[in-house]
C-alpha cells in the first residue's frame, strides 16, 4: 500500500490596504518573488478610488469583495475573516500571514515558510491578557483602557459642534476618571465621539480576554477557530472599540489546544520613536531596531521619505546576507 503523501505546504498573503494601490503592487510583486509557492489576497478599501493593478489580478493575486472599513470598529474584522476564509475555502492554504498595504518583507521567505513547516506551532500571535479594571478618580493605566475598549457595548454619538461639541468633549475628559460607569473616547480618524457603557452579559465561562497586534501569522488549525469562532463572541465584539486588536487574539489565546507564540510578525515603529518623529516610517536609522526584532516583516515604509532603507533591505536578503531570522 502507497504512503499517503502530505498536503503541500501554501502560505497566503493577506493584504488589508486603503490607499496607494501602487505600494500594494510592490508588495505583492515582492512577497510572490521570495516565495515561490505562496498567493497574495487583497482586500482594498471599499472608499479607495482606484484598485491596485487596475482590477486585473497578476498570477498568483487574488482579490476578494471589498467593502469600507471604518477605523476602529467591526468592519475591518469583516474584511480580515472575508480574507482568511478565501484563503482556507479557495485556495486550501496552510499558513495565512496578515500585511498591510505598507509592508515589506525582511526575511527569505522560501527560508521562513520552511521553518514554519517544520515548527510544531499554530501560530505567531503576540498577545497579553487584559484584567485590569478600571476604578474611579485616577488617570486610566493603558490596562484600563484596554479593558474598557474590550469590555464595554460601544456606539457612535451624533455628530456635535459648536458649544454642544464643547460639552461632549468635557463629558470626555470627566469619562477618564468615571470609566466604571461610562467611557467617551474621540478619534480624528472618523472626527467623531463615541461612547462605551459597561454591560451585565459576560463572554463564556472561564474566557480571558486579550490584546495584541493585528499583524499576525497562524496555521490552518488556528484559522478554523477563527472562522468557527462562538456566535456569541463574535457578537460580543462587533460592539467593541478597536476589535481588531483583541477578536483574534482572544479567540485563538482561550483554545488552549494551540500552540502560539509571542513572537512578532511584523515591526512597528514604537511609539515613542513616533511621538518623536511624527511618523511611523521607517529609515535607515532603524535597520539594527528591525534586525533584533526578530520580525519577518517590517512597515511604514515610504520611498519619498527614505528610499535607502529599503533598498538596504532588499539587497541583504537578495545577497543571502544576514538578514532578520525569525525567533521561534
Amino acid at each position: 500500500m502507497a504512503t499517503p503523501t502530505a498536503p503541500p505546504f501554501r502560505v497566503a498573503y493577506l493584504i488589508l490596504s486603503h490607499h496607494r494601490p501602487e505600494l500594494v503592487e510592490a508588495l505583492a510583486e515582492r512577497v510572490l518573488q521570495l516565495s515561490p509557492g505562496g498567493s497574495v489576497i487583497v482586500h482594498h478599501d471599499g472608499s479607495a478610488p482606484t484598485l491596485p493593478w487596475a482590477g486585473v489580478a497578476p498570477p498568483r493575486v487574488h482579490f476578494v469583495e471589498r467593502t469600507r472599513v471604518l477605523w476602529g470598529d467591526w468592519s475591518i474584522v469583516e474584511a480580515s475573516l472575508r480574507l482568511l476564509r478565501y484563503g482556507v475555502e479557495e485556495l486550501d492554504a496552510s499558513w495565512f500571514v496578515f500585511l498591510s498595504g505598507e509592508d515589506r518583507p525582511v526575511v527569505d521567505l522560501a527560508r521562513w515558510e520552511r521553518e514554519m513547516e517544520s515548527a510544531d506551532i499554530d501560530g505567531l500571535v503576540p498577545a497579553r491578557v487584559v484584567d485590569r479594571k478600571p476604578s474611579f478618580g485616577r488617570a486610566p493605566t493603558a490596562g484600563d483602557i484596554n479593558f474598557v475598549r474590550y469590555s464595554y457595548r460601544w456606539r457612535p454619538l451624533p455628530p456635535v459642534n459648536g458649544m454642544a461639541r464643547g460639552v461632549v468633549d468635557l463629558a470626555r475628559r470627566v469619562s477618564r476618571y468615571a470609566q466604571p460607569l461610562f467611557k467617551i473616547e474621540y478619534t480624528d480618524r472618523r472626527d467623531g465621539f463615541f461612547l462605551g457603557l459597561p454591560r451585565r452579559r459576560r463572554l463564556p465561562p472561564g474566557w480571558a480576554l486579550y490584546t495584541g497586534p493585528q499583524w499576525m501569522a497562524y496555521g490552518r488549525r488556528a484559522a478554523e477557530a477563527v472562522l468557527g469562532a462562538d456566535q456569541m463572541v463574535v457578537d460580543w465584539f462587533r460592539q467593541t472599540w478597536i476589535p481588531d486588536q483583541s477578536f483574534f487574539q482572544s479567540v485563538l489565546r482561550n483554545r488552549s489546544e494551540l500552540i502560539l507564540r509571542d513572537t512578532p510578525l511584523t515591526y512597528v515603529v514604537p511609539h515613542a520613536t513616533k511621538k518623536l518623529r511624527g511618523d511611523m516610517i521607517l529609515r535607515l536609522e532603524d535597520l539594527s531596531s528591525i534586525a533584533s526584532s526578530g520580525a519577518t516583516f517590517a512597515r511604514k515604509f515610504d520611498v519619498s521619505v527614505d528610499a535607502s532603507v529599503l533598498a538596504a533591505i532588499d539587497a541583504a536578503i537578495d545577497a543571502g546576507g544576514e538578514e532578520v531570522e525569525p525567533i521561534l
